[in-house]
């Protein structure tokens, strides 16, 4: 790979996960990128009411003074009480998330019997992918999760996000290799549409991947509260 390539793949990644974090934001994250960029990309922090069970903001609570003046002045404090029962009940769920992006290369188009099969249009066209998801770290806590990004192409940057946990890497990686173990460098190749959808066509990937349909904008596994959650 020369130098030119490399900034590429580098912008490539940027862009990736950029559109990522927006995407966390609009549905109520904070996000935070790593300083040094070592285990994962981002921590991400959503306030969780143990007593409302579910995600509520800080209740912001709005008073009224009178100023040295005389005058009434209107004022609002953020306190850390939750913004519905006002009962000091929230806990900050923590997820961190590797994120991978890769950028497709043409690929050839499924077969008439596959794309109706599949519900997808025969003439779709499809790019193919490479995912390496470089495990060494991240089966060490449950809350760490993957999101790989599928950037379309440099000239139609259209992205996906196939968000999931990182067990279920082996849903479609066999870990046990030796290859894998020594050098974690197992790629998954796959064969995907503009919409998203997995269209791999071996007899053994055509199951196995399928499940990327189910990690397809998959936003709501990172609310799922599990063990390690502070208050589990």
């Amino acid at each position: 790979m020369n130098q030119s390539d490399d900034r590429d793949k580098r912008e490539i990644g940027l862009y990736g996960e950029m559109r990522f974090a927006m995407e966390l934001h609009k549905r109520g994250w904070q996000v935070y990128r790593a300083y040094i960029d070592e285990k994962f990309d981002f921590v991400i922090l959503k306030s969780y009411c143990e007593i409302c069970q579910d995600f509520r903001s800080a209740w912001k609570r709005e008073a009224t003074y009178t100023n040295k003046k005389g005058e009434e002045k209107n004022t609002t404090t953020v306190t850390q009480l939750c913004e519905t029962c006002h009962n000091d009940s929230l806990k900050m769920l923590v997820r961190f998330i590797q994120v991978k992006t890769s950028e497709g290369t043409p690929g050839s188009k499924v077969s008439k019997r596959v794309a109706q099969k599949l519900n997808i249009q025969y003439d779709d066209e499809i790019n193919q992918y490479d995912f390496h998801a470089k495990l060494r770290y991240h089966l060490a806590d449950a809350r760490i999760f993957y999101a790989w990004i599928q950037v379309w192409s440099r000239d139609m940057p259209d992205v996906n996000y196939y968000i999931f946990k990182t067990e279920d890497v082996e849903k479609f990686d066999n870990l046990e290799l030796d290859s894998y173990q020594v050098t974690d460098n197992q790629k998954t190749r796959l064969r995907i549409n503009r919409s998203g959808k997995v269209v791999n066509e071996g007899k053994v990937e055509k199951e196995k991947y399928r499940v990327f349909d189910k990690f397809l904008n998959n936003f709501g596994c990172l609310e799922e509260i599990m063990e390690g959650d502070d208050w589990k």
